[in-house]
């Protein structure tokens, strides 16, 4: 895992700011994917990019399932 990877999943700040966030589509839960640079909705399961750490919640941008 590369160190942006690195610091966007082990931030304290990233935790709290998840913990206030859902969904779009569904109000569903989001995490963060150990593996890439997104989050996904445990709900529905898209999943939403990070750039530069920053969550972008577009539904147009989300990958489905």
């Amino acid at each position: 895992m590369d160190n942006q990877k690195a610091e966007i999943l082990n931030s304290d700040w990233d935790e709290r700011v998840l913990e206030l966030l859902v969904c779009p589509v569904c109000r569903g839960s989001l995490h963060p994917e150990p593996d890439t640079l997104r989050i996904s909705c445990i709900a529905c399961g898209r999943k939403y990019p990070l750039e530069d750490g920053i969550p972008v919640l577009i539904v147009e941008r989300a990958a489905s399932k």
